[in-house]
């Protein structure tokens, strides 16, 4: 439960960074640690690090296109490091720090469940360790389903985007 709230801050502190970049590498790094705390959230989540380990690879197989991409286009642009954007950064990392230390006395006061629900969450997760099929029961299919329909449009657009007669994007003089 801890180790999947820190990742999920630490997803959305990514997210937040991405939307202050405006450097090519810097986004692409940025996508980097967003794809490496996506895969171990879907790690820990599913208690199987396969699916994770595949949608990481797919990512990075994209991040590298991206990146040929933006080197044959923008290769002598400056990296800068604006001071407003590290002060965000660190004070962002500093709340979180102070979050996880004083986790203990954040916790919500309802820790009274109904053994009803307990029991049903103990039998979820027996079926979860052991079938294969985990990935398909009701409470994880619109996950599922988002990640097909994303890879679906991905398709279309890498299908959009590539034109076959063009050539590349930039001309070689």
């Amino acid at each position: 439960m801890f180790m999947n709230l820190m990742l999920m801050l630490w997803i959305l502190l990514t997210n937040i960074i991405l939307m202050y970049t405006n450097h090519p590498i810097a986004m692409g790094l940025t996508l980097m640690m967003q794809t490496t705390f996506i895969s171990l959230l879907t790690g820990t989540m599913y208690m199987s690090y396969w699916f994770s380990y595949i949608l990481f690879l797919i990512f990075l197989g994209g991040l590298l296109v991206l990146f040929i991409y933006i080197a044959s286009l923008a290769s002598n642009e400056m990296f800068l490091m604006s001071m407003k954007m590290m002060s965000l950064f660190m004070l962002i990392t500093f709340l979180l720090l102070m979050l996880f230390l004083n986790l203990d006395t954040l916790t919500f006061p309802i820790k009274i469940i109904n053994s009803e629900a307990i029991c049903s969450w103990k039998e979820m997760n027996n079926f979860m360790s052991t079938s294969i099929s985990k990935f398909y029961i009701n409470m994880i299919a619109p996950i599922t389903i988002i990640l097909v329909m994303y890879l679906f449009l991905t398709l279309i657009v890498t299908v959009k985007i590539t034109k076959i007669y063009s050539g590349p994007l930039r001309k070689m003089y």
